[in-house]
């Protein structure tokens, strides 16, 4: 349960700190040594859609949802 405190308090503060990338490395590992900790699976889609969203570039794309019919 400690490993489990230590990787959401270590998540949590590179979130804080807009590491994103850096985040989705540790929930990764953690995934690696526990593939069903469901907690890790979900932060890592959270932070994973969060990532995306702060790289996306809005001046060199136009179509910002995503949409495929505009592709």
């Amino acid at each position: 349960m400690n490993s489990a405190i230590d990787f959401k308090d270590k998540v949590n503060k590179l979130i804080s700190e807009q590491n994103f990338s850096e985040a989705i490395n540790v929930l990764q590992n953690v995934l690696k040594n526990d593939s069903e900790n469901t907690q890790a699976k979900v932060l890592l889609e959270q932070v994973q859609k969060i990532n995306q969203f702060h790289i996306r570039d809005i001046y060199g794309a136009t179509n910002l949802d995503m949409d495929p019919w505009f592709e």
